[in-house]
């Protein structure tokens, strides 16, 4: 049978079973508002519908999406149930099987552009948008994710369920591409259909980092986080709350958010929580010189406690774990010494193993970035900025936002500090600062570069 999307401007699903097609709505909406799980409805459609083509789609989709293995069972069990069932489905549902085996088997920028003809002929799939969206993120083609967008929007009905949650996709999509007037007012009028679309309240946590002084941003996550503290999303804006802190010299305030908010996600498959929380604790210890405690180094540890059996996620998630690696002074801690580059050696190892983008990009920037990450904590600061200093024009391809890219610039810039390249280091500041002329760590760096810059003798620095 065929039923229609009630939340998909009535695009068809196929499914025997009307209840499974109500209970498929619901996971999408969980799945594009990061509101709940989407995967017990899922369970539930297919429980009713086996055949459910869409269903396995999507589950397929989340587990590659928190980067279980292909050969993974749960993975592997919705791969090989839309290999069988493909063939009885509408051309557009064939398109998202066609999706998911190109993910599966690596190619997740040939399974993007699957889901951009998708949206070509049916704009208002709101499956195809939101893992066009996430997979722009993680691949950092950011001018496609918002161009894709752009021509999305105009097709959804804003009395349609999801709409201001699309909206809210494409307010990120234009922060991240610098047009930052256009995003905060696209996801203020999100917010003014629904207080709770946790990708506006994201966007706008973006705009104030970049444009707002600090305790702006404070002041406006800490008065609405009732709605959007408990969504999917609201550990990774607890982040950018305790960066606002970290600027402001509000230490108490930042081990609050990462003691009450961030740890509650530390386990293996939230990778976002642990890139957030060993960026956050990076920031704090080698970028700030703050010491925020060997206890919380070690939650972090154990949530990336898959490393133990080996394996290799994204160079942006491998690079996060060196960092909890390579913290404080490395060469005093014999067994993260040896697991830092144990790690350094499986990934060049797999950055060689196949021409997939994952490979590329770990050989690309991923083992010079980790090689240069270890090196900070070996306190060799010139040969940190030899590995960095060409590479920072390309860490976009990390994926990953600016926001959390830019643990990379400061690090490169204190390394420069530290090996006294004094002027190389007021010129990277003066550029971070260009576009955060706000943040007091980047306006203090400065003056103090500056002045110091001013009472040296003239060096070919």
């Amino acid at each position: 049978g065929v039923a229609k999307s009630r939340i998909m401007s009535k695009l068809f699903c196929t499914s025997s079973s009307p209840e499974a097609v109500e209970l498929y709505e619901k996971a999408l909406f969980a799945y594009c508002a990061s509101q709940g799980s989407p995967l017990p409805y899922l369970e539930e459609a297919l429980k009713l519908d086996g055949g459910f083509v869409l269903a396995h789609c999507m589950m397929g989709s989340i587990w590659l999406g928190v980067l279980k293995s292909p050969t993974d069972p749960d993975v592997v069990r919705h791969v090989e149930a839309v290999r069988e069932l493909g063939s009885e489905v509408t051309e557009r549902e064939r398109a998202h099987v066609k999706a998911l085996l190109a993910n599966a088997s690596g190619d997740l920028p040939g399974a993007l552009d699957v889901w951009a003809n998708i949206l070509v002929h049916h704009p208002t799939d709101a499956f195809a948008v939101r893992n066009y969206f996430i997979s722009c993120i993680m691949l950092g083609e950011f001018v496609k994710m918002r161009d894709c967008l752009s021509s999305s929007i105009p097709f959804w009905s804003e009395d349609t369920e999801l709409y201001p949650h699309i909206l809210g996709f494409y307010a990120f999509s234009l922060e991240e591409n610098n047009q930052r007037d256009r995003a905060e007012e696209l996801a203020r009028r999100a917010l003014s259909i629904n207080k709770r679309v946790t990708w506006a309240y994201h966007a706008l946590s973006h705009v104030m980092e970049e444009e707002r002084d600090p305790q702006a941003g404070v002041e406006f996550l800490t008065s609405s986080s009732e709605h959007w503290i408990e969504d999917g999303l609201g550990g990774h804006i607890a982040w950018h709350l305790s960066l606002y802190h970290l600027d402001l010299g509000n230490t108490e305030e930042v081990l609050k958010v990462f003691d009450e908010t961030l740890c509650k996600h530390l386990v293996p498959y939230d990778h976002l929580a642990l890139i957030d929380a060993a960026s956050l604790l990076w920031r704090m210890s080698s970028v700030c010189g703050l010491d925020p405690g060997e206890e919380r180094w070690k939650k972090v540890m154990d949530g990336f406690g898959y490393y133990n059996k080996g394996e290799i996620k994204t160079a942006f998630i491998d690079s996060h774990l060196l960092m909890v690696l390579a913290r404080g002074k490395v060469t005093e801690c014999a067994a993260r010494l040896a697991l830092a580059r144990e790690l350094l050696k499986t990934m060049a190892e797999y950055s060689k193993r196949d021409t997939s983008w994952n490979c590329k990009i770990s050989d690309m920037i991923g083992v010079p970035v980790c090689n240069a990450l270890l090196a900070y904590g070996e306190e060799k600061y010139s040969e940190v900025v030899s590995l960095m200093l060409p590479l920072r024009y390309d860490f976009v391809r990390f994926g990953g936002s600016w926001a959390q890219r830019q643990v990379y610039s400061v690090t490169l810039i204190q390394a420069a500090i530290r090996s006294n390249q004094i002027s190389l280091a007021l010129a990277l500041v003066s550029e971070l600062k260009a576009i955060k002329p706000k943040n007091n760590w980047l306006t203090k760096t400065f003056d103090e570069l500056l002045k110091l810059k001013k009472s040296q003798k003239p060096t070919t620095d």
